[in-house]
């Protein structure tokens, strides 16, 4: 990377690979996953030790949580990002030729090689949430107890990825007359860096949710810390799509994006989570997690 004296842009030419040899290679955008995962389980760790939960309830809710957001953010890759243009043999649909195909579509298989596609940060959420019902009725606890905690763990994950993104020269922003435009690659003229925008919601998000979680009660009431994240980080996303180039050519005649698309029902859904948490109030004995904390046993 090189930064212009004049600070007109900076030009952006890091390489994808830790390692690349003759045999194999090292990439960062895996290493950065792997790291986002383990900032996950201990973010887990140290939230239900901070409550008094013993260690295995912490590492199944991380178990849980590993196969919802790999599983859930690979298929809304596979559903909402996989789309191509093909000028050959169009679908006659409502009157209109659609000349767009899924590749997975075609190739549903393809679904299992993780190595392609990459995840969508929506399906990632949607993990998490299904994540809470899973456990819940494993520990049978109040759904958003789990839920929360996992909500803290992914900010490591959604951190390892944009940066991946960033190191990879993937989901780039429009052109940008801005000093920190970034040159990406072989380009000579500057983008919006929206991976690092991104990155600046979620430390955002994660500030707040951290402050409310140790300072505030915030883990006792039902979904607030959740909400917080998801409200933060998905309003903010609708923003910074403005600035974001499209990943497919479907998206090129939209008025909106499509993680903006993807982001509206999620940031209502959150929205209404924070008032309800607000409307059910501190919950000062959460059954049966309280017997948990005192006796290391689920109450019969």
């Amino acid at each position: 990377m090189q930064i212009m004296s004049v600070l007109n842009y900076i030009t952006w030419n890091v390489s994808p690979f830790i390692y690349e040899g003759e045999h194999f290679a090292i990439g960062w955008y895996g290493t950065l996953w792997t790291l986002g995962l383990i900032g996950m389980l201990i973010t887990l760790l140290i939230t239900f030790k901070h409550d008094g939960v013993p260690t295995q309830y912490a590492l199944i809710t991380f178990m849980v949580s590993l196969v919802s957001v790999i599983f859930f953010g690979h298929l809304f890759q596979g559903l909402f990002y996989e789309w191509y243009y093909t000028a050959d043999e169009p679908l006659r649909l409502f009157g209109t030729d659609w000349h767009y195909r899924n590749y997975y579509f075609e190739h549903p298989l393809m679904f299992l090689t993780f190595n392609h596609g990459g995840f969508a940060s929506h399906g990632c959420v949607l993990g998490v949430l299904i994540t809470g019902g899973i456990c819940s009725k494993l520990f049978k606890c109040d759904r958003w107890y789990p839920t929360d905690r996992a909500m803290m763990g992914l900010f490591w994950v959604a951190v390892a990825v944009r940066i991946g993104n960033l190191i990879n020269n993937e989901i780039c922003g429009i052109e940008t007359t801005l000093p920190w435009g970034f040159c990406f690659g072989e380009e000579t003229f500057p983008r919006h860096p929206s991976q690092i925008y991104e990155i600046l919601s979620y430390l955002l998000a994660m500030g707040v949710a951290w402050w409310l979680f140790l300072k505030k009660e915030g883990g006792q009431y039902r979904g607030m810390l959740s909400g917080v994240i998801m409200t933060i980080v998905l309003l903010l996303r609708i923003m910074i799509e403005f600035v974001k180039m499209p990943q497919m050519a479907i998206e090129q005649k939209w008025v909106l994006l499509m993680g903006q698309w993807l982001s509206i029902p999620f940031a209502i859904y959150s929205v209404w989570l924070l008032f309800y948490s607000l409307e059910q109030g501190k919950q000062t004995n959460l059954v049966p997690f309280t017997q948990i904390a005192r006796t290391g046993k689920k109450k019969e």
